[in-house]
This record gives C-alpha cells, sequence and structure tokens, in this order.
C-alpha cells in the first residue's frame, strides 16, 4: 500500500527550518554587531582614557616646571605656602593638546603636604618639614593634582567627574624640595672632575660632579655611589695634555658603575662659579655680593673674622661686622680680640715662603703668610676665656686680584687639637695647613722637628687598599668636625721649614682631619688640573711618605690667586684617603647644602 505525500505538508516544514535558521543566524549577527560594538566602545573609551592621563599627567608636569620656578624666585631658606602657588600655576590651554577635541580640566592645583602625606588647603599653610637620613637633610613634599575629563555620547554631564558616561583621569604627583647637605660625598666637584691616580687608590664614600666625569686608571677603585651631571668618559679632558697613555677603565662594584644624575645646585642658587662664598666686601675694590648667596657667604656665617692689609694691620670684627680691634679694654668683645691678636703672627717676622708651584707659572713665588695659631685660640676656647660661633673667616684684603703680582697666604698652625665641636676657618686666600691637624698631635717648638706625639697613621706602615687603617688621631683625643675652606689648600708637612724650597725639602709623614672646600685650576692648554688626587697642594718632596686625609673634598670654584699649573716643584705622597663617615651626623660648623626638585610617587585616584 502506497502512502501519498502531501507537499505542502513537507513545504511547511521547509519553510519552520528555514526561518529558525534565519532567526539563529540574525541572534548570532546581532550578537557579533553587540559584542563588535561593545569592543568598540571600550576600545574607543581606553583610547580616551589614554587621552585623558596624558593630558593629566602633562599638566603635572606643567605645574612641577612652575612650582620650581616660583620656589627658585623665593629666598633659598623661604618655605613655599599655599597660597604662592594659588595664582601661579599657569593652566594648560586646548592648544597644548591638538589633538583632542573636547576635555574639562579641573582641580589643578599643588598643595603642600604634612608628616601624614595630607594635603594642607589653608593660604598660609607650609609642608611639615621630614628630616633625612643625615644631619642637616630635610625634605619638602607638595602634591600636585589635576583631573581631566574627557566626554562621550553617553554623558549626561560632560563636566561631572561621577557621571559615568565620561571618561575620567584623576592624576596625582608628589613633589620634593629636598635639601641636602654637602658634606655626605667623599668627593663633590661643581665643575668637571678628573680622576687619574697613578698608584692605587680607593675611594670609600658617595662621588658627584655637576660636570662630565674623566676616569682614565684602573688604579681607581669606586666604591660608592658615582654619579655625573653632564657625560663619563673612560678618558681624558680635552686639553690635558699631560696623559699621552690608553685610558683603562676604574673598577667599580657590580651593578653601580658611575650613573647620570641631576645636578645638585649648592644653596639652590645658580651661579656660574661660587667663589664670592669666600670673598670679602673689605677689598677694594670691595665685593657686590649676589643677594641669594650673601647669607651664606663665609664672612656672613663668621663667628669671628679677621682682616690683614698691605701695612699688616690686623683687625677684629665679631659676627655681624662690627669691629671690636679697639673695644673697651676688660670687655668681652676685647678679650676676643686680644686672643686673636696675639694667635696671630704677621709677615714682618720674616714670613715669607716659596711657593714653586706659583713660580712656574706666574714667575712669582714669593707667599706673604699671615700666621694662625690654631691651638692657642683652642686653648682660649677650652677654658673659657672666649666663646663665639665656631667659624673663623680670616683674610689678606692687600693681594692683586690677578693672583700674579702680590700674594698672600694664611697659614694655619699647632692645630692638632680643636675645640669640643669643632671649627671652620675659611680665607679668600690660599692656605697653608702646616703639620697634623684635628689629630690630637703635639708639636715641638722647634721648627721643623719630629712631633711630640702624633697619630698612628704618621708612624706604621701604609695600609694596603680595603685593609683597616691605624687610627688618624692620638690616643685619647677625639677628631672633632672640622673644615678648612679656601682658594686653595696646601699641605705643609710635619719638618715644613720656611726656608724649603720645591720639591727639594723631603717631608715627612703627615694626618690632616677636615674637610676641603677649594678651588683648582681647570685642564686646558695641555695642562692638567692636577685631577683630585691633587686637590689638596703639596710643596714638598713626599716619595714613600704617607699623606693620610679623613675628610670630604668639595670644588666649588675655580682659584683666583693660587693659579699656578700643576705639575712642578714636588713629589707626590702615598694617599691613605678616607671619607669622614663622621661628617653623615657631625658635619662641620657652618651651612653647606645643596637644593634638589624631584618628581616623586605617581598615582591614580
Amino acid at each position: 500500500m502506497h502512502l501519498k505525500r502531501n507537499p505542502s505538508a513537507n513545504s511547511g516544514n521547509l519553510l519552520v527550518v528555514t526561518m529558525f535558521t534565519l532567526l539563529t543566524i540574525s541572534v548570532f549577527v546581532g550578537l557579533a554587531i553587540e559584542y563588535t560594538n561593545n569592543v568598540n566602545r571600550t576600545v574607543q573609551r581606553s583610547i580616551l582614557l589614554r587621552q585623558a592621563v596624558n593630558i593629566a599627567d602633562a599638566s603635572t608636569e606643567m605645574s612641577f616646571s612652575a612650582w620650581r620656578s616660583i620656589a627658585r624666585s623665593k629666598a633659598p631658606a623661604y618655605i613655599l605656602k599655599k597660597s604662592d602657588l594659588d595664582n601661579e600655576l599657569p593652566t594648560p590651554t586646548p592648544g597644548n593638546f591638538p589633538g583632542v577635541p573636547s576635555y574639562n580640566l579641573s582641580n589643578y592645583r599643588v598643595y603642600p603636604l604634612d608628616s601624614r602625606w595630607q594635603t594642607r588647603t589653608g593660604a598660609n599653610n607650609t609642608p611639615s618639614p621630614i628630616a633625612g637620613p643625615q644631619a642637616n637633610d630635610v625634605s619638602y613634599y607638595f602634591q600636585a593634582s589635576a583631573d581631566v575629563i574627557i566626554p562621550t555620547l553617553t554623558s549626561k554631564n560632560k563636566n561631572d567627574i561621577n557621571d559615568r558616561g565620561n571618561v575620567v583621569a584623576q592624576v596625582r604627583r608628589i613633589f620634593q624640595k629636598e635639601q641636602l647637605s654637602l658634606w655626605r660625598y667623599a668627593i663633590f666637584f661643581d665643575d668637571d672632575l678628573e680622576m687619574h691616580p697613578g698608584p692605587l687608590q680607593v675611594v670609600n664614600g658617595e662621588v658627584h660632579t655637576n660636570g662630565a666625569l674623566y676616569t682614565g686608571h684602573d688604579t681607581l677603585t669606586l666604591n660608592g655611589k658615582t654619579t655625573y651631571t653632564s657625560d663619563w668618559t673612560i678618558g681624558f679632558k680635552p686639553g690635558d695634555g699631560q696623559h699621552p697613555e690608553t685610558p683603562t677603565s676604574p673598577n667599580w662594584p657590580a651593578n653601580l658603575p658611575p650613573a647620570q644624575s641631576v645636578a645638585e645646585q649648592p644653596y639652590d642658587v645658580n651661579a656660574p662659579d661660587y667663589h664670592e662664598l669666600i670673598e670679602s666686601t673689605r677689598t677694594n675694590p670691595p665685593l657686590v655680593p649676589t643677594p641669594a648667596l650673601d647669607a651664606y657667604r663665609f664672612q656672613k656665617q663668621a663667628g669671628v673674622e679677621v682682616t690683614i692689609d698691605a701695612s699688616n694691620v690686623v683687625r677684629i670684627y665679631k659676627q655681624g661686622g662690627t669691629e671690636i680691634t679697639n673695644a673697651a679694654v676688660g670687655s668681652q668683645d676685647r678679650i676676643l680680640a686680644d686672643a686673636f691678636k696675639n694667635a696671630i703672627t704677621t709677615s714682618p717676622t720674616n714670613q715669607t715662603i716659596t711657593d714653586t708651584r706659583e713660580a712656574a707659572t706666574t714667575g712669582n713665588g714669593s707667599i706673604r703668610l699671615t700666621t694662625l695659631d690654631v691651638g692657642a685660640i683652642t686653648t682660649k676656647i677650652e677654658n673659657g676665656t672666649i666663646d663665639f660661633y665656631p667659624i673663623i673667616y680670616m683674610v689678606d684684603i692687600s693681594p692683586n686680584q690677578n693672583g700674579v703680582t702680590t700674594k698672600r697666604g694664611i697659614r694655619l698652625k699647632n692645630g692638632g687639637r680643636l675645640p669640643e665641636g669643632g671649627l671652620t676657618i675659611a680665607s679668600g686666600n690660599p692656605i697653608y695647613v702646616e703639620g697634623d691637624y684635628n689629630t690630637g698631635t703635639v708639636r715641638s717648638p722647634t721648627a721643623g722637628a719630629t712631633p711630640i706625639s702624633q697619630p698612628p697613621t704618621n708612624t706604621q706602615p701604609t695600609p694596603a687598599p680595603g685593609a683597616t687603617p691605624p687610627s688618624p688621631t692620638v690616643p685619647g683625643y677625639e677628631r672633632q668636625p672640622a673644615a678648612i675652606i679656601a682658594d686653595a689648600v696646601n699641605i705643609l708637612s710635619n719638618t715644613w721649614r720656611d726656608t724649603h724650597v720645591g720639591g727639594t725639602a723631603v717631608a715627612a709623614p703627615t694626618t690632616i682631619n677636615a674637610g676641603i672646600i677649594s678651588g683648582n685650576v681647570e685642564s686646558s692648554g695641555g695642562h692638567y688640573s692636577g685631577g683630585v688626587e691633587n686637590f689638596p697642594r703639596f710643596l714638598e718632596n713626599w716619595s714613600n711618605k704617607v699623606f693620610t686625609y679623613y675628610g670630604s673634598m668639595i670644588q666649588l670654584y675655580q682659584s683666583e690667586q693660587a693659579i699656578g699649573w700643576w705639575g712642578t716643584g714636588y713629589s707626590p705622597p702615598l694617599r691613605a684617603w678616607y671619607f669622614d663617615k663622621n661628617f653623615v651626623t657631625k658635619p662641620p660648623p657652618g651651612a653647606l647644602h645643596a637644593i634638589n626638585y624631584r618628581r616623586s610617587r605617581w598615582y591614580m585616584l
């Protein structure tokens, strides 16, 4: 029996299947379109968010430049208030972001922060000072904010940061004004730094130059963080014609090669040279100080100021600049003045020496000295006879300013003991340090004789690099924070005599425990500056004699009086040089710091 199929039923089933298939396809197509639209919207919002972040980030960068500029326009010690910034920040314009057709920038501010990192919103609020890890280090923190809204088609209120249709970036950046003691460095140069020791030399502290760094010998080991601002060359500075050898690389710890960093600007003052820090306003013509540097000049910082004129007339001034040379007899001012007058010996007693380095360059090596008996001043302080802020500024105001014709110097003698709390001595002239300094040494009353007592560093063998050195002080004496600051600093050994000339005089082992701020004579015209290895200058034959140094070497200017080229009239010592880690917690008396402006933490709300 045959069943007859109904054609209309078959066509009906086919239609149902076709419609179901078309419906399924349309659903998938709709889902695909919806997915594609969602992806497109997500991609578009991601692009807009990136644009918003870029605008906010660029805005905080503009506020950083403005904040730093405003801070630098104030006195160095001034701390910005919120009101200093409220109307001074230049607001970015749409022209700064031409690729974004529409955006809204709000909450474009810089706020001081307190010690809990909370914003301080009062007009007169300043940031809380945050002490650093070393003495005299302090930082002040500010928060920059920038909220950027980019509207979309789904935005209901394009200025509402809470409208979910808007794309929003709320960027925050922390700014840091950082004051750092320059005594933190084993070596700091404001100009180019050349380091080319012949014998092995190990530097165990931090090193920084605001210029270029030149290292050409593998006898140098840099064990601390070493930074430069301009460039680093394994080689020799252009103009140095005294190093024909092939340069070799210095040594450094693994993963700590010299690295580029920002300039450490002394006192937050951008000066081509900081020599005026040691200059006197009593010269003829008088110095006209740079206002921003005036408070930091060592003449201004000094507790006692001493001047010597062309006729060897000595005048004494107390802090603030009042002359006390002939103050009322019996007054504290007169007692102070007499203590210094009795400790000073001027040139009529035949105090002239020959500086062969100066003679070779300028044709004039005759240096008229004025000598300060540091031990006599220390005794007066220790027995309570005198009291003053422990900075002495002492200068002969008669020399010719070109450093050629009339040459003067200040000699520090009997400096074995310093008063408790330390002492800084500064001069606009070259300083000549005779014998051990800040060691507890007791010198012989006979000129040129071996000291009665001296530190083990003078009598024991020179330690190998990296070995524990002998003590740089006599047993029972604690070295004090000390600094010697001058146009140039020259070392005269324990057996120095004023009749010595050039390298013919044989030096004796000598130890100096003091920070040095000094000038140098830069490499040029075939002459070598002498490098940091000759930063303290020498006038004797030091062959096989050790010069021990504990301190920090800082170059802030070029020498203007001691302008002789390096390389004449001496033989170099065996150098046992160490960074004085005591400077971290007890730096020498006086203000010496750099100011840095840093971008710190970046984040989004």
